[in-house]
């Protein structure tokens, strides 16, 4: 054999050898033992499927990503983004609480690609007194406010 006959060669038999796994990955469909062939299984049922024209949105969640004391020790830096919705009218609010008491950080709700980004904030470690704080990210859409379960960030 020749060089251009043998990679060639090697090239076939290696789409053949493909060929021949990808058909043993193939399953066949139970007939229900009834030993009938070229009866189509039952359609799935459960779930309405939608129709044409009709959105499928996904729920509404604020999502808080981080929540931490900065590396410097001077602020801590929270940031959040709300899935389920794109808008560029609203609000975000962070809010960062401790035994029933704590203030909140407002940020402006920017539309992303898919989602309202709810950007980064910081607040000075002198808002904080020392201990746990629960931090959590909220924004309010047609009326209904949507906030995101909290995270503790420890204030050394």
């Amino acid at each position: 054999m020749n060089r251009i006959a043998r990679p060639a060669t090697s090239a076939a038999a290696v789409a053949l050898a493909l060929a021949a796994l990808l058909m043993g990955c193939t399953t066949a469909v139970p007939d229900g033992g009834s030993g009938a062939s070229g009866t189509a299984p039952a359609a799935p049922t459960g779930s309405k499927t939608p129709e044409a024209g009709e959105a499928t949105a996904a729920p509404v969640e604020a999502v808080l990503v981080v929540a931490s004391v900065d590396v410097d020790g001077k602020n801590v830096t929270a940031s959040g983004y709300v899935q389920g919705i794109v808008t560029e009218n609203g609000t975000c609010v962070f809010t960062f609480s401790r035994n029933g008491a704590g203030f909140t950080v407002e940020h402006e709700a920017t539309p992303d690609r898919s989602t309202t980004s709810c950007g980064t904030v910081q607040a000075p470690i002198e808002r904080f007194q020392r201990g746990d704080y629960a931090v959590t990210v909220g924004i309010d859409v047609a009326g209904t406010r949507h906030t995101s379960p909290a995270s503790t960030v420890v204030i050394p």
